[in-house]
């Protein structure tokens, strides 16, 4: 009898510690890095403008642009969710993608086009302050 529980113990611990599975639905870690790169940039416009405007609700703004980057991607907030359960899940896994974004951050220097965009986006901005 004890050597049934003691067998019993030993495999509900084996696959208890075993580890998860990836399914089909999970993102690959490098489309996984590519979108939350996108998602940190569209956090980082709506702080950037959007507080110049207090009259859009920045969680509303910042849903918009999320939104915005699950369809670039070809995905849905589903399939985000699911990622980024199973990798949170996962730190083995989830570390070289918090780091590649955190390099990545460190090394991004916005360009001429990142310039030019601000800048026209500025004078919109300003357009409309003034029609207003």
């Amino acid at each position: 009898m004890k050597s049934i529980l003691r067998v019993t113990l030993f495999t509900i611990i084996l696959f208890s510690c075993g580890k998860k599975e990836k399914n089909a639905d999970v993102l690959s870690q490098n489309k996984m890095r590519d979108v939350m790169w996108d998602m940190i940039r569209a956090d980082q416009w709506v702080s950037d403008q959007l507080i110049k405007d207090s009259s859009k609700n920045k969680k509303e703004e910042s849903i918009k642009l999320y939104e915005q980057v699950f369809h670039i991607h070809g995905i849905t907030k589903d399939d985000f969710k699911k990622s980024l359960d199973y990798y949170s899940s996962r730190p083995d896994l989830f570390r070289p993608i918090i780091d590649s974004l955190a390099r990545r951050k460190n090394d991004f220097v916005p360009t001429k086009t990142h310039v030019m965009r601000d800048s026209i986006m500025k004078q919109r901005v300003r357009q409309r302050e003034r029609k207003q």
